[in-house]
């Protein structure tokens, strides 16, 4: 083979080697992750909700991405008023997302189960979480008080913030 051969040979591989790397990261960038897809899903339910001061969603999915389990916002008793009854923090009355999408979730499923969540779950919320057998739990925004995280992660429940 002579030189320039060798050469433009060498260009060519090195085009379509750089040509692959590219079309890689353009893919990777136009295609969301599934934090992405069910966090997304989360500020949707969120929507729903009464509450002016906070719209919180929660989703729960099976472990392997193929089933939304359960959804749920924070909100008022199935027919009842839509609308808050105070916006003292900590009174709204609404129940809260997580307990709702906690309420509709089938505890027999034996796949593994996380939950993503607009705003970190409360105390109250993450023992609720624990109990049902959930096995991770992604945020986005922490919720004023922290110490619920703590409760997941003594329970064995993996947290991470988005």
């Amino acid at each position: 083979m002579k030189p320039y051969s060798i050469i433009r040979e060498m260009l060519k591989d090195a085009a379509e080697n750089s040509y692959q790397k590219v079309k890689a990261k353009v893919q990777s960038l136009a295609r969301p992750s599934w934090d992405e897809v069910w966090m997304q899903t989360a500020h949707i339910i969120a929507a729903r909700s009464i509450d002016p001061r906070h719209k919180v969603g929660a989703v729960i999915v099976s472990g392997d991405n193929t089933q939304v389990l359960a959804v749920g916002y924070n909100g008022n008793y199935s027919g009842g008023p839509n609308e808050v009854e105070s916006l003292d923090p900590g009174e709204s009355g609404c129940i809260h997302a997580e307990i709702n999408a906690l309420l509709k979730l089938d505890y027999n499923n034996p796949k593994r189960k996380i939950m993503y969540v607009t705003l970190s779950p409360c105390r109250m919320c993450a023992k609720a979480t624990v109990n049902s057998g959930i096995n991770e739990v992604v945020y986005e925004e922490e919720y004023r008080d922290t110490s619920s995280l703590d409760i997941l992660c003594d329970a064995g429940i993996i947290c991470r913030k988005m």
